[in-house]
């Protein structure tokens, strides 16, 4: 009595495997595309080693930024490596909101030396992320914020 030999069922259930995975393959990557994706990746990339000069620029001028919020502005104290006030600065806040499609710009205008405020929109309530950058003289500086905005 001689026993059915199972190794070629088995090579034919590897290689149907195979080609079922290869498929399926090919359809995730003709079809689904992934949601992390930004449309405008080729100018971001080329403006990336701008923003390096700029921000090594602003490190090497030792700048700093203080970010607080009094009532519906939003307050920057921007200062340098010798604690002194960063004058004629370009400042913007960007809002990051979920409803809307695109995010919000709003000017920062300096008050008074080194001290930037932009009146933030009404209505804002909960967390929201914003970035705050200024620049001057060829010098950058960007920080990233958490902002938490108490319902009124």
């Amino acid at each position: 009595m001689s026993r059915p030999r199972s190794i070629p069922w088995l090579i034919i259930l590897l290689g149907a495997g195979f080609a079922v995975f290869t498929a399926w393959s090919f359809y995730r990557a003709a079809y689904g595309t992934s949601n992390v994706t930004d449309p405008d990746y080729y100018s971001h990339g080329l403006r990336y080693n701008q923003t390096l000069i700029e921000q090594r620029a602003a490190d090497s001028m030792g700048w700093q930024v203080v970010v607080s919020r009094e009532e519906q502005a939003l307050v920057a104290t921007l200062g340098d490596g010798n604690r002194q006030p960063v004058t004629g600065a370009r400042g913007v806040l960007t809002v990051f909101r979920a409803d809307l499609p695109q995010p919000q710009q709003l000017l920062m205008q300096e008050s008074s030396p080194g001290r930037y405020q932009a009146m933030l929109p009404p209505g804002l309530t909960g967390e929201l992320t914003a970035e705050v950058a200024f620049e001057r003289a060829g010098a950058r500086l960007q920080r990233r914020l958490l902002l938490a905005l108490p319902p009124r």
